[in-house]
């Protein structure tokens, strides 16, 4: 059987080119999610203005507009693609470097911009090449996995990269993980499986609302998971701890934001196998609805530690729907999943803006959390009204 259609491919084929490319991911990811529990906390010792954090943690997103549908077109042209991904990871660790630098305002941005750009096309390509081996019926399973996999490096550089800035210092930290994130280079190599036919594979019975409705959801999920929640849990719990506990603000951010990917890393290929198993509608709409509750009970004040119950039960939801929505969309193939990742990275760049923009005007930490309650409930409404129950992978 032919190797990249992914039928008669052998298990132990499959599990190394997921493997191998997630851990590239993985080592790609630690500087850019070490800025997620750092910059918060740290952004007046850099010179920095709350808004300007906001611009920062957003630029990669702002720029994969553009850069998604560019990763799209040259995956299409059968270019040197497993070049192309070597490529990506190299300039990824350069811009970890950057970071360490500690520039000003405008240089962090470009480095941003630059980190973006190669986002794009790590996970473009890295989800194709992991589609082409794994076949359609494995979709959400296999989405799942990989990106269980690639967040180990969040955990790595949300919790680890942020007590090496305790400990070190933001710039000293910075170039220990840029020379860590050149690991990622010779994964990238080795584990790339040439693609085959990346958009020639629709998914039967979606139609042309699919592709669409995978978007809008998309946009939901990024604007609150990567985007309210990520970019403002640090001023939530800073304003909570006060610098009363035994972990630092930092420290604690840190903590919990790397337990998202500890549960995609540990969970995201069982919980995508629901989608597989029941449907896009039902792993949909019920995780949109599980992730609303979980705000709501963030948004009232709780107690500290009801707070980090929400946010975790939160963090179950969203591992659920980024499993079962990327292989919605990549069981459509190139096109629909270059689409579906522009929208979520609107999301996700919308979502830092608004919610230190509301900080600043209304100086209540907490509003994020609010407003992401609202949006997920909407797209749980959206889930459960337009998408197929019937719908099931061929």
């Amino acid at each position: 059987m032919n190797r990249l259609t992914g039928v008669g491919t052998q298990g132990r084929e499959r599990r190394w080119t997921t493997w191998l490319i997630g851990g590239a991911t993985a080592f790609s990811l630690l500087g850019d999610q070490t800025l997620y529990s750092t910059l918060p906390i740290f952004f007046e010792d850099l010179g920095l203005r709350p808004v300007e954090v906001g611009v920062i943690l957003s630029a990669n997103r702002w720029v994969r507009l553009g850069t998604n549908e560019l990763a799209h077109r040259l995956t299409n042209r059968n270019r040197d693609l497993r070049g192309l991904f070597v490529a990506a990871v190299t300039l990824g660790a350069m811009t970890t470097a950057a970071y360490a630098t500690t520039p000003g305002f405008v240089l962090f941005v470009a480095a941003r911009l630059v980190w973006g750009l190669c986002w794009s096309f790590i996970r473009h390509l890295g989800v194709l090449s992991v589609m082409t081996v794994e076949g359609g019926q494995r979709a959400g399973r296999a989405a799942g996995r990989l990106g269980g996999i690639g967040r180990i490096g969040s955990v790595g550089g949300l919790l680890g990269g942020a007590l090496l800035v305790d400990w070190l210092g933001f710039s000293s930290a910075l170039l220990v993980l840029a020379v860590v994130s050149a690991a990622a280079i010779p994964l990238a190599g080795i584990g790339f499986a040439p693609i085959a036919q990346p958009s020639a594979t629709v998914e039967a019975g979606v139609g042309e609302a699919g592709p669409v409705l995978a978007s809008a959801l998309g946009f939901a999920h990024g604007m609150v998971g990567p985007g309210l929640v990520m970019a403002t849990l640090g001023a939530v719990l800073d304003e909570r701890v006060s610098g009363n506990g035994p972990l630092s603000a930092a420290a604690l951010t840190g903590g919990v934001l790397a337990v998202r990917f500890l549960l995609e890393s540990t969970t995201a290929a069982r919980l995508g196998a629901i989608s597989d198993s029941r449907g896009i509608r039902f792993a949909a709409s019920g995780a949109f609805a599980l992730g609303t509750v979980s705000l709501v009970v963030a948004a009232t004040s709780p107690p500290v530690i009801v707070l980090i119950a929400a946010v975790v039960a939160f963090f179950v939801s969203g591992t659920a729907l980024g499993a079962a929505l990327v292989g919605f969309a990549g069981r459509q193939g190139s096109r629909a999943l270059a689409r579906y990742a522009t929208a979520s990275d609107l999301g996700a760049a919308t979502g830092p803006l608004i919610g230190w923009i509301a900080l600043g005007l209304f100086e209540t930490r907490s509003l994020g959390l609010g407003i992401g309650a609202v949006i997920y409930g909407l797209a749980a409404a959206l889930a459960f009204r337009f998408l197929s129950p019937q719908l099931r992978p061929h």
